[in-house]
């Protein structure tokens, strides 16, 4: 018997695969059976072997040839081996010497040919005939297909979108795609962007051979904080459809083979914003402002419309609402927002509208200063401030009461005109006079919220113990909620009402404050670094619920809640 054990090709990229054979030939009729033990060194067994048996007559001789090949993948880059290679027969043990190719990063595209002299016991022509050259003799070939994973930009800043894409680049045709792994993207909001049902395809020239380029996947990740970060590998079955001219002047015959193709690992190097100007609020991107106030012309007692329209490029989950100051005789109610998030291609855009009621107090002309906000423009790699013109008002006073068309004018009309007619423009004015006031009530309270808050939570003598198990059950009650967001939500009311109850911090203020808030009351350091880092698992949680999982999330999130309790005891 003669023993063979081959690794083929001598050097592979590291999305392609190899073959490990072994091959024992004998003489005579007699059956073989041999059971293989061999080590691998960077590579690992795809799917289950392959067996191919033959039996050759020639010149009165009867061979026989049992061969068993296995695909084999790299696990990185440079040498793989298969070692300590033992093939058991019956009766006897054959060790064969160790067996190694490279591994590199590019694709080879190497097409495996026969050695020259080689037997190819698949052609029958061969077996009968002997040797006869044919273009289409070679060994099967390593499908010339591979994944690229691509990150832009590779060093975006805290905020900027970065685009991840998933690329196939093939010389075959492919008849099935399926996602078996997909990278977590921890420490990013993600946005899916959706992909045609029909794929674009187009032609790219790479070592001199042209592929065609086909995105799988697109997300759009936006970081949350700086720091280096691993994107895992992402893994794609592949069904290839492959055709075989083995038998002379015969049909090409289809044959689909299965494959896993997997991407290197990436990383993103997330660098922090410069030192902020102030009335910064966290928005990163390319964004415009615009105002617009309706009507321009209104009478005392009535009131006017001011829409502030905020978008552009970016991500804008979070953006507070614009701080506007008006002039004395104007009144500003506490303003209505709506929002939402399109894709512009492969950018997400997103659009923040504010509503606000303009209340005159007083006859005149009033003029409403522009709003504006700060951002970071990473094109530019500095601050902007996006504005919009200022606004004028006019208010005139009350229009006086006319009397009826074809109105009789009696004595007693003109009696109750005379009697009402001085009152009637404070009736009117009653109802706007109405909602400044509980405006006005709102702002007070707002501003006293800490006293009535220490107040309240001296009179009803609550201990720190029964703040705590307070916060304990508020958390017990989130870890329940089925979406992320709910129990985001319910965190953040939970931890509002404990600093309201013991600090006095009013509970509309926004968790960007707390920290501000609580270390001029002489908070400790460790703790407020403590509540950054839960604030930011909370917007986590909040705005990105189409992760394949938050569990982790969620419970880092908890664990934080009860260690930043137990520093604030």
């Amino acid at each position: 018997m003669e023993v063979k054990a081959t690794l083929e090709p001598a050097t592979i990229g590291i999305d392609q695969t190899a073959t490990f054979t072994i091959e024992v030939q004998s003489d005579g009729f007699s059956s073989m059976h041999f059971h293989p033990d061999f080590e691998m060194d960077n590579l690992e067994v795809l799917g289950n072997s392959s067996k191919y048996e033959d039996m050759t007559f020639s010149n009165g001789h009867l061979s026989r040839t049992l061969r068993v090949s296995w695909q084999v993948r790299p696990l990185g880059l440079g040498k793989a081996r298969v070692r300590a290679i033992v093939v058991h027969l019956d009766d006897r043990e054959v060790r064969r010497p160790d067996t190694e190719i490279k591994v590199q990063q590019e694709p080879t595209g190497q097409i495996q040919r026969l050695p020259h002299g080689a037997q190819d016991e698949d052609d029958p022509f061969q077996r009968f005939f002997g040797h006869v050259p044919s273009p289409w003799r070679r060994e099967p070939q390593q499908p010339d297909v591979f994944l690229r994973a691509e990150v832009q930009p590779a060093r975006p800043v805290v905020g900027q979108q970065v685009l991840y894409t998933i690329y196939l680049y093939t010389r075959e045709n492919i008849a099935a795609i399926a996602p078996s792994g997909i990278p977590t993207f921890r420490g990013f909001w993600v946005r899916d962007i959706p992909l045609p049902q029909q794929l674009p395809t187009e032609m790219v020239d790479l070592d001199g051979r042209r592929y065609g380029r086909v995105p799988l996947l697109k997300k759009a990740l936006f970081p949350l904080r700086s720091g280096l970060y691993r994107l895992e590998p992402a893994t794609i079955d592949l069904t290839v459809e492959r055709y075989d001219r083995s038998f002379f002047f015969g049909p090409a015959v289809a044959r689909p083979e299965s494959i896993r193709l997997q991407t290197p690992a990436q990383t993103v190097d997330v660098q922090a914003l410069p030192p902020a100007p102030p009335g910064f609020g966290g928005a990163v991107g390319q964004i415009s402002l615009a105002a617009q106030l309706e009507p321009r012309e209104v009478h005392l007692g009535e009131a006017a419309t001011l829409t502030v329209r905020l978008s552009g490029v970016g991500n804008l989950q979070g953006i507070q609402e614009p701080r506007l100051k008006t002039p004395p005789g104007l009144t500003l109610l506490p303003p209505q927002q709506e929002g939402k998030d399109d894709l512009n291609g492969s950018a997400v855009r997103g659009t923040r509208i504010w509503r606000y009621a303009v209340v005159p107090e007083r006859a005149g002309r009033f003029t409403l200063d522009a709003p504006k906000i700060t951002y970071f423009d990473p094109a530019e790699s500095r601050y902007q401030v996006a504005s919009a013109p200022d606004l004028a008002l006019a208010v005139m006073a009350p229009p006086a009461a006319k009397p009826a068309a074809g109105a009789p004018a009696t004595r007693t009309a003109s009696l109750q005109g005379r009697r009402w007619s001085p009152v009637l423009p404070w009736l009117m004015a009653l109802p706007w006079g109405l909602v400044l006031v509980a405006a006005l009530v709102r702002q007070r309270s707002a501003r006293n919220g800490g006293s009535i808050g220490e107040s309240r939570g001296e009179s009803k003598g609550e201990s720190k113990g029964e703040e705590a198990h307070r916060l304990e059950e508020a958390l017990r009650q989130a870890e329940a909620a089925e979406r992320p967001r709910q129990m985001a939500v319910r965190i953040e009311e939970a931890w509002r009402e404990l600093l309201h109850r013991r600090w006095g911090v009013p509970r509309e203020t926004p968790p960007s404050r707390w920290r501000g808030l609580l270390a001029g009351q002489g908070v400790a350091g460790e703790a407020l670094d403590e509540l950054d880092l839960l604030i930011e698992d909370l917007q986590y949680l909040r705005f990105a619920p189409q992760l394949s999982t938050t569990d982790a999330m969620r419970a880092d999130a908890l664990a934080r809640c009860r260690r930043l309790l137990r520093r604030l005891s």
